[in-house]
């Protein structure tokens, strides 16, 4: 997410009025259904009290594989047809994407952080960039506390690399990943993504070459630096790639994107792949055109017929409760979630293609209430379908006249919860 978004209304409102673009979607040749998992729904009355009295009863959810087998230790590990492998002379079962997707349970960004740019001066100082504190250790520690078993660590890159090879700092990647083990070393799922740029990868005829370019040497470079790391590192190819003509932000999109835009994920997946290793299985999200969910971008999306890959989405839903700082603060947009998840469920889940929300949020207007009764219903929902949420986190809870996007739920100054009656209603609702 940017930090102005008010823009994003246009296609996130899509997800409930795109309907007339039929029922197929976003193909693939590959992937491992799943059952849905059991829910149990919050009444509609249930009380802060009562959600944390449920949260403290959440379990993280932990993949298994057949009666009598084990999980083989490495992603390099071939499967034979069954998803079968043989590791040390043992077999063992192979990983599949739905597996980690399982595992990730609900998940927290370290938005504003990493991904900020702009420091020209001292590039490598980005991370303070936009007002939130260094990331230490214990804020890491903290969001595992309390309860989230995935961090999304959203990138920029462009400050940080140079020349026509788009060399990375090797300073920035140090911190990068040095970051990232915060979280891996807690047991964590962890999404490394590229994320805002200078538009670079707008998906257009015109600038396709040089976005393949880009996104090629890119991911090649970061993919080899972390190709060691097991299971719990996933990587996101883009965030939300979309155009800006004349710098307004295009949050639909039309056919010519929607093409380029396909062969763009491709790309960077296969870069990823060649660089081996654990990368040659590693689960990687791909994103729809703004990563938005509506019926238009998800027809629109062909997936490579790569059996490691889930559907990247965001969600801000209801767009007027959820994302839009003057719009209602009152909570009504059950049926448009209610469509959300069956439509996500229908194009993806059900065809055997595992969803991650790796965003979605509510702003504080001042409707605490309200807040709670959206992030209870919205996990819900997902968690029905057996699609993990990552809470998009950006370091601003102070609402003010002027302010946009108020989404923290984590004081980082005092690594404490702002928002604790939020965080016990997502993680009731996710059992």
């Amino acid at each position: 997410m940017f930090r102005s978004t008010s823009t994003l209304a246009g296609a996130l409102a899509l997800g409930a009025s795109l309907a007339a673009c039929g029922n197929g979607g976003g193909s693939s040749a590959t992937g491992a259904s799943t059952t849905p998992p059991a829910v149990q729904t919050p009444s509609p009355t249930t009380t802060s009290t009562d959600y944390a009295a449920c949260a403290r009863a959440w379990v993280p959810p932990v993949a298994a594989p057949p009666a009598g087998a084990a999980f083989c230790a490495s992603l390099a590990t071939v499967p034979d047809a069954q998803g079968n492998g043989s590791e040390n002379g043992k077999a063992c079962r192979v990983r599949a994407a739905a597996d980690i997707v399982q595992e990730m349970g609900q998940g927290w960004n370290l938005g504003n952080t990493l991904d900020a740019y702009g420091n020209t001066a001292n590039p490598l100082a980005d991370e303070t960039q936009w007002g939130n504190p260094k990331t230490t250790k214990a804020l890491v520690d903290a969001v595992r506390k309390a309860g989230f078993t995935t961090m999304r660590v959203p990138v920029s890159w462009d400050d940080h690399m140079s020349g026509s090879a788009r060399a990375i700092d090797p300073a920035w990647l140090d911190r990068v990943e040095e970051v990232l083990r915060y979280a891996l070393d807690d047991g964590m799922t962890v999404i490394v993504n590229i994320h805002h740029n200078n538009g670079w990868e707008a998906p257009t005829l015109v600038n396709e070459a040089g976005a393949k370019d880009a996104l090629v040497k890119l991911w090649t470079q970061i993919a080899t630096r972390l190709r060691g790391y097991d299971h719990h590192l996933v990587f996101e190819v883009m965030n939300e790639p979309r155009v800006a003509p004349n710098g307004v932000d295009d949050w639909v999109g039309k056919a010519e994107y929607y093409d380029v835009l396909n062969r763009l994920d491709a790309a960077a997946l296969a870069a990823i792949r060649a660089t081996g290793g654990n990368n040659a299985r590693r689960l990687v999200m791909i994103p729809s055109y703004a990563a938005a969910p509506g019926d238009q971008q998800l027809d629109a999306l062909v997936l490579p017929g790569d059996p490691m890959i889930a559907l990247s989405s965001h969600a801000y839903t209801p767009w007027n409760f959820a994302g839009d700082q003057n719009g209602t603060s009152v909570f009504t947009g059950q049926a448009e979630l209610d469509q959300l998840f069956a439509r996500l469920n229908t194009k993806f889940v059900a065809k055997g293609i595992p969803v991650v929300i790796g965003e979605w949020a509510s702003t504080d207007k001042g409707n605490a209430a309200e807040r709670v009764k959206h992030a209870a219903y919205f996990v819900k929902g997902a968690h029905k379908y057996g699609i993990p949420t990552v809470w998009w986190d950006n370091g601003n809870h102070t609402p003010a006249p002027t302010a946009t996007d108020v989404m923290a739920l984590l004081d980082r100054a005092t690594n404490t919860w702002v928002h604790q009656d939020i965080n016990d209603a997502i993680f009731c609702a996710a059992q």
